[in-house]
């Protein structure tokens, strides 16, 4: 497995198209599930899928630790070391899946401290086939890791794309005939055992070395829990950023506020979304030329990644910040735009900084420098904890935004010590000038245009979709005009734009 430009633009494209479908879908079947469960039952929904979201947590960071030796060993061609490897890895996810499994299974029939939050019972059901989800998803981890790690994203996104289609049409036929969250668990189960013998099917053919009996290796597994337990502690301060809020605001100010605060979250999220669809790839490729020694090679992806998904991440930052209140008014409800949209302003220039902080991570995972990674995780996390205690009792859902804005402070260092410690990067001032003096410039332009002129031709959601789209367009290419992208980018994005037109025309 081998760096190079090519296979880099294709599992971009294959992770932009994974990452723009399942917004589509988004776009038309929030607003419908939403006004069909109603706000209240809509937070109660997006609670309990917090909490099955935190349960991830269960694996301890062996599944990035995995991911990261596979590309690793693949790389080098180690056959033997790869066998071993999954073996183990298909009993420790055993394990973890019978754990989860049963949490929910004993949250469910056990009287929960939930019951203070909603009416829990109508709703145990549901999490019993979420806990068989979360079984079946852990199981299928293995072969998901695989397509990452052999940089296949074609065949992670395709399958991905596919299930995620039939999920939604299936949720939302549920809504449309009144049923209720249980139904929709229900449907996640039966998408989840689809994907799972979909997944094994192809991992079987493209990695032979895939295990078929459980098996055990003492040294991997040592291995990977060293890796993935600093990676674990680091988990859990990143799932804190994001989802401590969520967790415990229903207590506070009660499910209806969740869903005011998690909508314009899901939109200021498609900006470190659209970061990460298009640094998906660096975790293993840094991680395989990490192995392979190439410090060159990693510094040069790293220069080039971070400059093209700063341009992007910020053209869709101005994008959200100009027309935050007709998107939430167009896609949800006047209600909404009311109470939400200073919070989706707030939530923006937050996510703008995770979109940045990303793809930083992703090296800092392929160069096994977990221990700064996770100082700086838990600093942001504990101080996100001490701003929402203080923030979220006073000022409600637009305190909790500001909090998780605030905690960010730290990524500025975290860039600072990787380039100058860990790649040896100098003079980076004036670079950092440059580039950041013109996304300002721009973004001051794109925004008045923005506020004075397009934003009058709003008057539904199709044209949200279209002027907004535009906009971002509009953000590159002025940004292009008043030759601030380096050659070396423009000549990427003409071969990646050449690459797209050919798989659409193939």
């Amino acid at each position: 497995m081998e760096y190079n430009s090519q296979r880099a633009l294709t599992n971009t494209a294959w992770n932009m198209i994974s990452y723009g479908w399942p917004i589509l879908f988004s776009i038309i079947i929030t607003p419908i599930v939403v006004n069909s469960l109603g706000i209240r039952d809509y937070g109660i929904y997006t609670f309990f899928n917090t909490v099955i979201s935190l349960l991830g947590l269960l694996d301890l960071g062996v599944s990035t630790a995995i991911s990261k030796y596979l590309a690793e060993y693949y790389g080098q061609g180690n056959k033997e070391r790869i066998k071993k490897l999954l073996g183990t890895t298909l009993s420790i996810f055993l394990g973890i899946g019978i754990i989860g499994l049963l949490v929910f299974i004993l949250g469910a029939i056990i009287p929960s401290l939930f019951d203070n939050l909603t009416d829990y019972s109508k709703y145990r059901v549901g999490i019993i086939f979420a806990g068989m989800t979360f079984f079946v998803m852990v199981m299928s981890s293995i072969y998901s890791i695989t397509f990452t790690s052999l940089q296949r994203f074609d065949i992670g996104s395709k399958i991905g794309i596919t299930m995620l289609t039939a999920q939604q049409i299936s949720i939302l036929i549920l809504v449309l005939l009144k049923y209720s969250i249980n139904e929709i668990f229900v449907v996640q189960f039966i998408i989840a055992i689809l994907s799972y013998f979909t997944q094994k099917h192809i991992a079987e053919k493209i990695l032979p070395e895939l295990p078929k009996e459980f098996s055990w290796d003492s040294i991997e597994a040592k291995k990977c829990y060293k890796f993935g337990l600093v990676t674990f502690v680091n988990n859990i301060a990143t799932t804190s950023l994001t989802y401590l809020d969520r967790l415990i605001m229903p207590f506070f100010l009660g499910p209806s506020s969740l869903t005011y605060y998690s909508l314009p979250g899901n939109i200021a999220s498609k900006i470190p979304g659209v970061s990460n669809s298009l640094s998906g790839i660096l975790f293993p490729m840094t991680s395989s030329l990490h192995g392979l020694g190439d410090l060159e090679k990693i510094k040069t992806l790293y220069i080039r990644s971070f400059r093209l998904i700063t341009v992007i991440a910020a053209s869709v930052t101005v994008t959200i910040l100009a027309y935050a209140y007709p998107i939430l008014k167009y896609w949800i409800s006047v209600d909404l735009a009311e109470k939400a949209s200073s919070v989706l302003i707030i939530l923006a220039i937050t996510n703008f900084i995770l979109a940045l902080a990303g793809p930083l991570s992703s090296f800092l995972l392929g160069l096994g420098k977990l221990k700064f990674l996770t100082t700086l995780s838990l600093s942001m996390a504990s101080l996100n904890t001490l701003l929402l205690v203080i923030l979220l009792p006073f000022a409600g859902i637009k305190g909790a935004a500001w909090a998780y804005l605030l905690s960010l402070l730290p990524v500025a260092y975290m860039f600072y010590f990787t380039e100058k410690h860990y790649l040896s990067l100098l003079e980076r001032k004036k670079y950092y000038k440059k580039m950041f003096l013109g996304n300002i410039f721009v973004s001051i332009i794109i925004f008045m245009i923005a506020k004075f002129l397009l934003i009058q031709f709003i008057t539904n959601l199709v044209m949200i979709l279209v002027i907004g789209g535009f906009t971002i367009i509009l953000y590159i290419v002025l940004y292009w005009r008043l030759d601030y992208f380096e050659k070396e980018d423009v000549e990427s994005i003409k071969l990646f734009i050449r690459r797209i037109i050919k798989k659409i025309y193939k």
